[in-house]
């Protein structure tokens, strides 16, 4: 299984590849929308996580042109600032599976990589 992470903040990009690292789930981490977009053309994800505060990202363009590109039952996570609720809110109706404050997303990681990929973390 491939997930893909559009995250600006280099911490939580850091946080969520060592979930995702514990789940032995192949994510690759990504700094740009058309990064996203390649990588998804080249191998459709399973999961496709996106950080609201990324500079300039408007959710219903990136997921129109994300949507073709999915492999199937794949789910789709965007996280941002509890106070931006404009910017939830435009995820949610631009088709997110899940959105999520950034607080929920980092308290719910390693729930959310395990009910992607189907698999339990290994005790460390």
């Amino acid at each position: 299984m491939s997930a893909l992470a559009l995250i600006s903040d280099l911490m939580m990009q850091s946080q969520v590849s060592g979930a995702a690292s514990r789940l032995d789930l192949d994510l690759a981490a990504v700094s740009s929308e058309r990064a996203l977009l390649a990588k998804a053309a080249d191998a459709p994800p399973s999961l496709v996580i996106v950080d609201l505060s990324h500079p300039g990202l408007d959710p219903a363009a990136l997921m129109e042109q994300l949507r073709p590109h999915l492999a199937e039952g794949a789910r789709t996570v965007a996280f941002g600032p509890h106070v931006h609720k404009a910017r939830l809110a435009a995820a949610t109706a631009a088709g997110f599976d899940q959105v999520v404050s950034r607080g929920q997303f980092h308290a719910e990681m390693d729930s959310l990589l395990q009910a992607t990929s189907g698999q339990r973390p290994s005790a460390e």
